[in-house]
């Protein structure tokens, strides 16, 4: 199935497309915000910098909001790219000149984020009665389904 990512007014929003959905499935934007890469920096100074002191963290933080404001509006064209690319590729020939295109449209390409991904449903087996085993979607503690990228 595919996780998909749309974007309005209104901000991110997620939904699965797909063959055997749960029905009323609910997922968690946290789950799918880092299937789709984007860092929680809350998450992210807990996680790494948890044996610094108040105040590191505090300023780790407070810098990566910071370089994210900063850096929020710098846009390139492709073509600004391509000729950052081929002018430090050509050494004075047309075939570096085309490398360099090739190349820069290939890292444009892996810096553009997708809409969508694939993903499964994280199953958990249930017993039922003595010997009856069902597979069934796991959920986390809020009743979120858990998802994971294949």
């Amino acid at each position: 199935m595919k996780l998909i990512k749309t974007e309005d007014e209104q901000g991110v929003m997620y939904s699965l497309s797909g063959d055997n959905l749960p029905e009323n499935y609910v997922l968690s934007k946290e789950n799918c915000d880092e299937l789709f890469g984007i860092v929680d920096v809350e998450k992210l100074v807990d996680e790494e910098y948890s044996h610094h002191f108040f105040e590191g963290r505090i300023g780790f933080r407070d810098g990566f909001n910071k370089a994210m404001e900063l850096n929020k509006d710098k846009l390139f064209t492709l073509e600004e790219l391509r000729y950052a690319f081929y002018t430090g590729m050509k050494h004075g020939s047309e075939g570096g000149i085309m490398f360099g295109k090739a190349l820069a449209d290939e890292y444009v390409q892996s810096l553009q984020q997708p809409t969508e991904i694939d993903v499964e449903i994280v199953m958990e087996e249930k017993l039922l009665g003595l010997s009856l085993i069902k597979p069934i979607p796991k959920l986390d503690s809020s009743g979120n389904l858990i998802l994971k990228k294949i």
